[in-house]
């Protein structure tokens, strides 16, 4: 069964009088359970591929159905409930609040869902256990190592149990024994069932998933 289908889907970009194709026609169906990553050079479309997908950008032209909704003409207020319950999002810079602990990171989306603090904060820490934090969960990023900040993130893209994950370059800032144990941390959510897009230029990290995307010059070019 799909989780999410793009037909068609552009998306251009003004710089200064001409006008930019990031995406140029992409269509791509995307199955609950599915295992994809997504490659091409610098400038190929990934990133803005990932965002639309995410609900972080809009396209310009093209139809978007994601759990078989059709999301096109949808206001912020709506791409934002869906990004927020449906979407968990990995980045490469972990993108953890400095100040706050690793418990009080990954409860951010449920602030947001409107839970009650008691009830965040037990589902935050059943999540950082399951990714075997739990006796770090009171730590700031700054106490942290690369690996376990990374999977403080994991743990707040886990929280609101999303139909998607979304991993841009999730190794990118990790030393490559650290990288493969996140790549593990993912792999076993795949396994589990998770559906996961890997944004990467690296053919090594891509062998992990089952599908290989890539994309030139904002189109698609070929699926392995």
């Amino acid at each position: 069964m799909s989780l999410l289908e793009l037909v068609n889907i552009s998306k251009r970009y003004k710089m200064g009088d001409i006008f930019i194709n990031a995406l140029d026609n992409i269509s791509l169906t995307i199955e609950n359970g599915d295992y994809l990553a997504i490659m091409g050079p610098s400038g190929s479309g990934k990133s803005t591929l990932m965002n639309i997908i995410g609900f972080l950008d809009v396209p310009d032209d093209g139809q978007y159905i994601f759990n078989n909704q059709d999301t096109i003409g949808l206001s912020e207020k709506e791409l934002a409930y869906i990004r927020n319950r449906q979407v968990g999002f990995i980045f490469q810079t972990f993108n953890l609040l400095p100040r706050e602990s690793a418990i009080e990171n990954v409860q951010l989306p449920l602030i947001y869902s409107g839970i009650l603090r008691k009830k965040r904060l037990i589902k935050a820490a059943e999540v950082l256990d399951s990714v075997n934090l739990k006796d770090r969960m009171n730590h700031k990023p700054s106490e942290l190592s690369g690996g376990e900040r990374q999977r403080v993130a994991i743990a707040r893209a886990l929280v609101n149990d999303p139909n998607i994950i979304l991993a841009d370059e999730p190794t990118g800032n990790l030393d490559s024994k650290t990288g493969n144990e996140i790549l593990t941390v993912i792999d076993n959510l795949n396994a589990q069932g998770r559906t996961i897009l890997l944004v990467t230029h690296d053919q090594t990290i891509a062998g992990h998933a089952n599908k290989k995307i890539f994309l030139k010059d904002g189109k698609i070019v070929d699926i392995k």
